[in-house]
């Protein structure tokens, strides 16, 4: 069975004040130590087919191009990727020379995934970027002269301070450069970010939930009418461009994770790995697995999971497709749950399976724990 094949690079030259994955900085001297670890971890499952590669961080675009060829080198010396036919990579604009992209392109990259977030100055300085928005220009058209033709860029909204017109401009000025894909994300702030403290110390405006909600929904509007179709809550790609990794954790099919914090999941079992860089890479010098925790895929998780994760899909839950996973119609598991959720307007049924309404989309946490048994 062909798995997807995800890949963590925890480093970073800046953390931004919205950040809250498993990232650090000033660490660069351990990049090439981290960068062997992942290589032996592959070992482990060597010989594996592979569907989709993703390189995810972090910044892994501020790794040495060469380190970055030696690890897809590795990719490709332990994985069957013959069948292989997306190979994406994120990356910063303030990371993306012409030497990365020769290197990139060489390596087999062929989706880009651009970390763009605004197209006004103010909001990417409040965000902490390392990059302008003329320096994304540069690297963008760049990618498109060397052949990239499958760009995924990243946006935010809800930020604070922004407006609807500022967020309008945004979309707009992307949807002029004609990407494949476009990513918007409501900012939510963590703990554990920049922006948590700030608002605790009283420097940053209180988040406004009913703007959040107008900014998504001109979104959803706008991006339409420029042909991008929303094919997951915060996702819009042209017809047939969709990210084929993504829809692979969205359909709950089996993916390998290699690197700090990744997680995996085969054969029936879900898995992680140590965040901890320092540990991740002293046990894998061990020659010990850098597992942290595992539990077995109940099939009660399983079905809460395909819900949770199927409803943020445009195709939402087909009855069929779940009676054939679980042995189990849900129209008669959760016969009140989803009578309910369709008299408040939060699904919608069809004769073969049901999705989110855009109210229940704006609401579509009180409708995921409907599911929760």
């Amino acid at each position: 069975m062909q798995k997807s094949l995800y890949i963590h690079i925890p480093f970073c030259i800046k953390k931004c004040r919205y950040c809250d994955f498993v990232s650090y900085t000033g660490l660069r001297y351990m990049e090439t130590g981290y960068a062997d670890a992942l290589l032996e971890e592959m070992k482990l499952y060597r010989g594996q087919c592979l569907r989709t590669v993703y390189m995810g961080g972090g910044t892994p675009t501020c790794l040495d191009p060469t380190l970055l060829s030696g690890i897809f080198d590795g990719i490709n010396q332990c994985f069957d990727t013959k069948g292989c036919t997306e190979i994406s990579i994120e990356a910063n604009p303030g990371t993306l020379s012409e030497q990365m992209l020769s290197s990139l392109k060489k390596s087999g990259v062929n989706r880009l995934s651009i970390g763009l977030q605004s197209w006004n100055p103010e909001e990417l300085e409040l965000l902490g970027r390392i990059h302008g928005r003329e320096e994304f220009i540069q690297n963008y058209e760049k990618a498109r002269e060397m052949g990239f033709d499958n760009i995924n860029i990243d946006l935010i909204f809800g930020i604070p301070g922004q407006t609807l017109n500022s967020w309008s401009r945004t979309l707009q000025a992307v949807a002029d450069m004609a990407p494949q894909h476009i990513s918007c994300y409501s900012l939510q702030i963590e703990e554990s970010t920049g922006f948590h403290r700030m608002l605790a110390q009283g420097k940053l405006p209180q988040p406004d939930p009913d703007l959040d909600r107008d900014m998504y929904h001109y979104a959803v509007e706008f991006l339409a009418d420029k042909g991008y179709k929303r094919y997951e809550i915060s996702n819009f790609a042209l017809e047939g461009r969709e990210c084929v990794h993504n829809l692979a954790y969205w359909n709950n099919q089996p993916y390998i994770g290699i690197g700090a914090a990744a997680h995996s999941f085969s054969d029936g079992i879900r898995k992680w790995n140590t965040s901890d860089i320092f540990r991740y890479c002293s046990l894998i010098k061990e020659g010990r697995p850098p597992v942290e925790g595992r539990e077995p895929f109940s099939i009660e998780n399983g079905m809460f999971e395909t819900i949770f994760l199927k409803l943020r899909t445009r195709w939402g839950i087909n009855y069929r497709q779940f009676e054939e996973r679980f042995g189990t119609d849900i129209r008669l598991l959760y016969k009140e749950q989803l009578e309910r959720l369709e008299d408040d307007g939060l699904i919608q049924t069809g004769q073969e399976g049901f999705v989110l309404t855009s109210k229940g989309i704006d609401l579509s946490n009180t409708v995921f724990v409907q599911f929760l048994i």
